[in-house]
């Protein structure tokens, strides 16, 4: 398979324009035709040879391929002979997406793809192919997902199987006092959990302030390695997206950040410091650079060196900030601002940033970041509602969609292909807005969880959200069917508050922590009364 040039922004296919592309030959602005010693003869598209057309659909965008598959059987057949479908999709991902998913194949072994397959096909030629060939071409872990997603979204619902579940509880006697039930309540607790993109190691955030480390073995099962012991309140730990670091956040009020090398006794290579209240913690695409804020009004850019160690390179000083996300080129940041602004900085030459523009709100911004294309931003306020911004050709950004709730809208993030866009909102709600063909954004889900709504997160496929309520002991997955419509697919019962949620690696399971210190890594099935249609 051969890579390919997706650059640029083409204009749709129309069914009819498509068809007549098919019979005239024509082909983003082409004319295809040859020269016999009679005259010359035009051909049809559907004449040209499959490296021919194999060439043509690396420029096309997946509805475009999806309009020429009906217009005829035999380019319908050269398609899914070229799995120009799952390429296009692949296509869609930045490189940084692409590569993680890569990562979440590659650590598969021939058993782990069967099992992965067959939970939701039937089909063992199917399943066979791809357990016998998981290693060869640089699109296959495209056509891997891309085939998985499209089973999945043939499910109205997803049967829920427990594959493991971590028990971290301490246990206060029957004659302990209030104070020590409590406390005991506090140390078996969970903040967080999280996975590493290659799926590897999961790392929790515990109430005893430590930082459990657990490696996956290969027969799916999980081990504890080792635990990271800090000195104060643990709140948060994230991992790099090259799976090479974590981070964790500790103090009454966040105050100090480690970054951790993986698999290399786990000891913290650089502390960074804040004077107030941490509020973001995130990573550039190729976890070169971290960027840290808080209410301290200083945003911190630290970048790694040759040797691996730890520098800080740029100190933004602003109002106290909620959240501050780069750009998938690393080129960008936005920051969302207590004082009513979120603002997008890029960086010069020599390292230095400069604001290039801010989009104004009616009270503090929650959130903002960037789509994974680098065309759009998008913002969440205090003012019930989250603003999508468009990037113009002078580099200024441009007002494109806003999006209203009822209540705060606490955060706004755009799916890894750049095509859908998940709000959550103090109203107990959340919204799902896709990319029409103009480049303009519409509304086309909406679901309730009746509480005000802590996190909302899409799959690495782009094709499912997770949601959870605050104080609420239920998560919600959230999927998109076969004809482009959303629906709520399954929801995931704790006992206790659940405090957080995530898919894994390669989307095919969630895991989720509560307040009573367990952790479930829940495996997504196809409903046992549904069959699957395979062509």
């Amino acid at each position: 398979m051969h890579g390919v040039n997706s650059s640029g922004f083409e204009p749709p296919l129309t069914r009819a324009r498509t068809r007549a592309l098919a019979l005239s030959g024509n082909n983003a602005g082409r004319s295809v035709s040859v020269a016999d010693n009679k005259e010359k003869q035009k051909l049809s598209l559907q004449d040209l040879d499959l490296d021919t057309l194999s060439m043509i659909f690396c420029h096309l965008k997946l509805r475009d391929i999806r309009s020429l598959q009906m217009v005829s059987t035999r380019l319908h057949d050269v398609i899914k002979q070229d799995n120009a479908l799952a390429k296009a999709w692949y296509r869609q991902f930045s490189s940084s997406h692409q590569e993680q998913l890569r990562m979440a194949m590659a650590t598969k072994n021939e058993n782990q793809i069967r099992a992965w397959f067959e939970s939701f096909s039937n089909d063992q030629a199917l399943v066979n192919s791809f357990a016998d060939h998981r290693t060869e071409g640089f699109y296959l872990p495209g056509l891997l997902f891309f085939t998985k997603t499209e089973l999945m979204s043939k499910c109205d619902t997803f049967e829920l199987v427990t594959k493991a579940a971590i028990d971290k509880t301490y246990k206060a006697n029957s004659t302990a006092s209030f104070d020590e039930h409590m406390r005991m309540f506090r140390l078996s607790s969970l903040h967080s959990v999280v996975i590493s993109a290659d799926g590897r190691y999961l790392v929790t955030a515990n109430g005893d302030d430590t930082a459990n480390i657990f490696r996956c073995k290969a027969d799916g099962t999980w081990e504890k390695k080792t635990n990271i012991p800090h000195t104060g309140r643990l709140r948060k730990v994230i991992f790099s997206p090259d799976s090479q670091h974590i981070v964790t956040t500790i103090g009454s009020h966040g105050q100090k950040i480690y970054i951790h090398r993986c698999n290399k006794s786990w000891e913290p290579n650089i502390t960074i410091s804040h004077r107030g209240w941490i509020t973001s913690v995130s990573f550039s695409a190729d976890s070169q650079h971290l960027v840290t804020a808080g209410l301290d009004t200083v945003v911190k850019i630290h970048s790694q060196k040759e040797d691996q160690s730890w520098e800080l390179t740029a100190t933004l000083p602003r109002t106290s900030v909620y959240s501050a996300n780069f750009s998938t080129d690393g080129c960008h940041l936005v920051t969302a601002c207590s004082d009513k602004m979120a603002r997008v900085y890029s960086k010069k030459d020599g390292g230095l940033w400069e604001e290039k523009d801010a989009i104004p709100h009616n009270g503090p911004v929650l959130s903002a970041s960037f789509s994974a294309d680098g065309r759009y931003v998008v913002s969440a306020s205090e003012d019930c509602k989250a603003k999508i911004y468009e990037k113009q050709s002078d580099g200024s950004w441009k007002e494109n969609t806003v999006t209203q709730h009822w209540n705060t809208v606490n955060l706004a993030t755009f799916s890894p292909d750049s095509r859908h866009l998940v709000t959550a909102s103090e109203d107990g709600t959340v919204k799902i807005c896709s990319r029409k063909a103009s480049g303009l954004w519409e509304e086309r889900a909406s679901f309730s969880h009746k509480f005000l709504i802590e996190s909302a997160a899409f799959s690495p496929d782009g094709r499912h959200v997770l949601t959870n309520a605050y104080h609420k002991k239920t998560v919600k997955i959230i999927g998109q069917q076969d004809d482009g419509s959303w629906s709520e697919k399954a929801t995931i019962v704790h006992d206790v508050v659940v405090t957080s949620a995530t898919f894994n690696a390669d989307g095919s399971q969630v895991i989720t922590s509560s307040e009573d210190g367990i952790v479930k890594i829940i495996e997504l099935r196809r409903y046992h009364s549904w069959s699957v249609v395979t062509e």
